[in-house]
């Protein structure tokens, strides 16, 4: 009988390129989601579909049940009052599951920084589930620590549409790695076809090479016609009152924030660059592919939102954070 893979998180990003690849590939894939209509497009191509919620371990444990095989990620709900909290529950639920399961070879997707034990924002969830991971005796697992994706700056296009700049609270000229999510999936599909790892390894994915957010802006707003897009670094509160207007609760804001700071401040940060860690997919390239796309399909600010918008400018011209 054919060796089953679980894939989590297929709705989108990694997970869903990770799902296409491997069943474009022919391989027996099991996916799992909250809601079925979310994969339904998978499911007609083969996928065996399964719903459910991952803090339910009796149902997680089902999933596992006769795979070779699992691609894990720290499920996120960015609309959680504690968000890492949840993860934790979440984590648990995976890991025991993993645990009293067949499942021998295991590919997580984690995140640079996830070696810091405190203060890292959201990355919390990721050093758990590592150590947890790492505890289980016999298992094999990768741990792919990727840099900051550049799907990111798709929740950039209401702030570009609304006020006519692009913002975030990372400093203008500071070069940082990213990541398209795609080439994540692809090195991760690499390993889940053959299952040669053994042992514990750490792989990075630092992106094609390291970008400023002057440089980015110039990139994102080229793709879309606004080649005088302009970046401005914004004040923790501005940027926080941003976030919450968004929809995020405040612990998560604040969790972004201080994503945003541990970058800032070089505590967040990949290995040297390699080789083995550089993956193919530029900045250039995601712009045109996925963020211009994804621009053009977002309905256009309202009167409202323009006016807020000039505001925006105006307050933070006055108070000493100019375009760059």
């Amino acid at each position: 009988m054919e060796s089953v893979i679980v894939v989590t998180g297929a709705t989108n990003g990694v997970g869903r390129y990770l799902a296409e690849h491997l069943l474009s590939a022919g391989h027996a894939v099991r996916l799992v989601a909250r809601k079925a209509e979310q994969l339904r497009s998978l499911g007609e191509r083969g996928a065996d579909v399964r719903t459910g919620d991952f803090s339910d371990r009796t149902f997680l444990s089902s999933v596992f049940d006769g795979a070779a095989a699992a691609f894990l990620l720290t499920p996120v709900n960015l609309f959680a009052q504690d968000v890492n909290a949840e993860q934790m529950k979440n984590i648990v639920s995976i890991t025991d599951a993993i645990r009293d399961s067949d499942v021998k070879h295991v590919v997580l997707r984690s995140s640079w920084g996830a070696e810091l034990t405190e203060n890292s924002g959201g990355i919390m969830g990721c050093h758990i589930f590592e150590e947890m991971l790492d505890g289980i005796s016999g298992l094999n697992v990768v741990h792919l620590r990727g840099v900051w994706f550049m799907e990111n700056f798709l929740q950039s296009i209401p702030l570009i549409k609304m006020a006519g700049i692009n913002g975030l609270a990372i400093k203008p000229g500071l070069s940082f790695p990213m990541i398209a999510t795609r080439d994540i999936a692809t090195i991760a599909a690499d390993y889940l076809q053959d299952l040669r790892f053994k042992g514990r390894t750490i792989r990075y994915l630092n992106g094609p090479r390291d970008y400023a957010m002057t440089e980015v802006t110039r990139i994102l707003g080229a793709s879309v016609d606004m080649p005088h897009l302009k970046y401005v670094e914004l004040p923790e509160g501005v940027f926080r009152k941003g976030l919450l207007s968004g929809g995020l609760t405040p612990n998560a804001a604040d969790l972004a924030i201080e994503s945003n700071l541990n970058i800032n401040s070089g505590r967040v940060k990949a290995e040297p660059r390699s080789k083995s860690n550089t993956t193919a997919t530029t900045l250039e390239e995601f712009a045109k592919t996925t963020f211009a796309p994804a621009f053009k399909a977002t309905p256009n600010a309202s009167f409202t939102d323009r006016l807020a918008g000039a505001f925006l400018r105006s307050f933070l011209f006055v108070s000493g954070h100019r375009a760059a």
